[in-house]
């Protein structure tokens, strides 16, 4: 069943068991189960289009970066599934650095999006459902976008007032330019949950880390999505009618599914590993890496070139780059002054 199903099937409120004040509702996904199921665009991503998108989102050319004013949201609300294991899998061949010891316990993730009318701002719901588990989670920390860059941050403490924060990438530029338009905040209810259980500087900072990592992936392949259906990019759409299933599910006493439409990608298939160094070689070349399928812009026109290896295996391999993310005030002295998020 996908996570969108789970969503909308769950009634049973977030309560936490707090010392100070006892047990205390927080925002849960059960919050938004109404919201989903009247949701009039709900996609769900095929594993070969989370490659592509993620590959896009993490790359390292001019990218969406150069490619913001052609960006809209598709509709004023609207829903994102993937299948988590795609997505680390190809974070993990862009940002080896990420690949984490930890199994992965997350079977699928998802965003629910709130877009202003112009399609160039709104505010971003993230959800995953644990492997093994029907009751699907939602994130502490909401996601707010604005294409246009028109949104303040404020430091690091303000997370726990209500306040917005924005995060930086000190080694990818193109990538730094998109974070520029995206800032993150707590929900209400965990922001003053987690203000109240401590004030050391060490734990929130601990508190705030553990938070991003959970959403600070999200939008760079949800923008590379959206840039891709922008520039009517040969993504086939099947839309998926469960109707007839849902009369036999009623019959057995099961809450319907949801209608939803499938998102696929077959034309930017990623290419297999050459099996051998290429011949007739007659001058030292690149080392041998693999080239990330990217988009080139010349004014108003996108160019996809698909993934392939290059260069040659006895000069070595190329390894990929290190994302930082960082808050833009410093910490007390026994703080953490930054975040790295793996």
């Amino acid at each position: 069943m996908l996570l969108l199903d789970h969503i909308a099937q769950c009634t049973q409120p977030f309560i936490v068991a707090s010392k100070n004040a006892g047990a205390r509702r927080l925002a849960g996904a059960s919050d938004y189960a109404r919201t989903l199921m009247r949701c009039p665009l709900r996609y769900v991503l095929a594993d070969d289009l989370v490659r592509t998108c993620t590959a896009l989102g993490f790359s390292e050319g001019d990218e969406i970066s150069g490619c913001l004013d052609l960006l809209h949201l598709p509709a004023e609300q609207l829903w994102v599934e993937w299948n988590e294991n795609a997505r680390r899998s190809a974070l993990e061949q862009v940002l080896p650095e990420c690949k984490s010891s930890q199994p992965d316990e997350t079977s699928r993730s998802g965003t629910l999006i709130h877009a202003h009318r112009n399609g160039r701002s709104g505010r971003i719901q993230t959800f995953w459902l644990p492997r093994g588990s029907r009751e699907p989670l939602l994130a502490a920390m909401e996601t707010l976008l604005d294409l246009d860059g028109h949104l303040e941050g404020a430091p690091a403490d303000g997370l726990f007032e209500g306040q917005s924060v924005k995060v930086f990438d000190e080694v990818n530029p193109q990538l730094d330019h998109v974070l520029r338009c995206v800032r993150f905040r707590f929900h209400t209810s965990w922001g003053h949950y987690y203000a109240g259980q401590t004030s050391d500087p060490t734990v929130r900072a601990h508190l705030v880390h553990s938070a991003l990592s959970a959403v600070a992936f999200d939008v760079p392949v949800l923008l590379a999505l959206f840039l891709l259906q922008s520039v009517r990019a040969d993504l086939v759409e099947q839309a998926v009618d469960p109707g007839r299933l849902n009369v036999k599910r009623v019959r057995t006493g099961k809450p319907p599914l949801l209608s939803h439409v499938e998102v696929s990608a077959p034309v930017f298939m990623q290419v297999g590993r050459p099996s051998g160094q290429p011949r007739g070689a007659r001058r030292p070349g690149p080392r041998f890496h693999h080239v990330r399928g990217h988009i080139v812009r010349r004014r108003s026109t996108v160019y996809w070139r698909g993934p392939h290896w290059r260069g040659h295996i006895r000069l070595g391999s190329i390894r990929s780059r290190t994302v930082k993310l960082r808050l833009p005030r410093p910490e007390p002295e026994n703080a953490t002054s930054h975040i790295e998020v793996t």
